[in-house]
């Protein structure tokens, strides 16, 4: 309980500091998306990595160099923590832009930051908004900002994956970026499997073999997602049963 009071207080003065910073990204954003974009990055990494500080989350990274460092990437993982984005994050190279529910704009303040960190939130609900949203993934990502996203499309109630939406790998098809999947184990017991308590406990990310879309056919390339899922999966169970167990 002591651990969850920290992080309250913690997540609290975030949002009091957010405000100063989402006032001076925007100022920068009137001069440079350039330099909007890395102070941005700079600063919700130190606000990450202070949250994820006071949680206590021992975590191990495995196949950090598997990433490819001169492109864009589509990542894409499997989700069963608000800590998920949080763990992540500080870990990946150049810009990344996360796709992220149509509810987080509802938070005062942190939605502005998120905003102007390039989020794009989606409503899984309405079709038409959905596909605008992966429209502009997709030029993102010819710009040259990687994108990351969680295909399940919800936090993992039960600790069991659901489907990818294969929607998302359009993001890849279409742009002709790598896959970068991502396998995230026990992070559901940071947080959410013993609300309220925060809890110090292992979690392993580990980053997978890219996939280039490119290297299937058509039919193939519509079950992308399933692919993904299943190695994600494989990797998630092993690392959950040798670290976590």
């Amino acid at each position: 309980m002591l651990r969850f009071i920290v992080c309250v207080t913690v997540v609290v003065i975030d949002f009091i500091i957010v405000l100063p910073i989402d006032i001076i990204g925007f100022l920068i954003g009137l001069i440079s998306k350039k330099a909007k974009d890395h102070y941005m990055k700079f600063m919700m990494t130190i606000i990450f990595a202070v949250v994820n500080f006071f949680a206590g989350a021992k975590v191990k990274f495995i196949g950090l160099e598997k990433i490819p460092k001169d492109k864009p990437v589509l990542y894409v993982a499997n989700h069963e923590s608000f800590f998920d984005v949080l763990l992540t994050l500080t870990k990946l190279p150049g810009m990344v832009c996360f796709v992220a529910k149509k509810s987080f704009k509802k938070v005062p303040i942190f939605a502005q930051a998120l905003q102007l960190y390039n989020t794009l939130f989606i409503d899984r609900d309405d079709i038409k908004q959905g596909l605008q949203t992966i429209l502009k993934a997709i030029e993102n990502v010819k710009l040259g900002m990687s994108v990351f996203i969680f295909p399940e499309g919800t936090r993992s109630r039960d600790g069991k994956m659901n489907e990818f939406k294969e929607g998302s790998m359009k993001i890849a098809v279409k742009s002709g970026c790598p896959i970068v999947p991502i396998a995230i184990s026990n992070s559901g017991n940071v947080f959410e499997n013993h609300f309220p308590k925060v809890c110090a406990v292992p979690v392993v990310i580990e980053i997978l073999d890219p996939v280039m879309p490119s290297d299937f056919d058509k039919t193939e390339q519509k079950h992308l997602g399933k692919l993904c899922h299943d190695r994600i999966e494989e990797v998630r169970d092993r690392n959950l049963k040798e670290y976590c167990s």
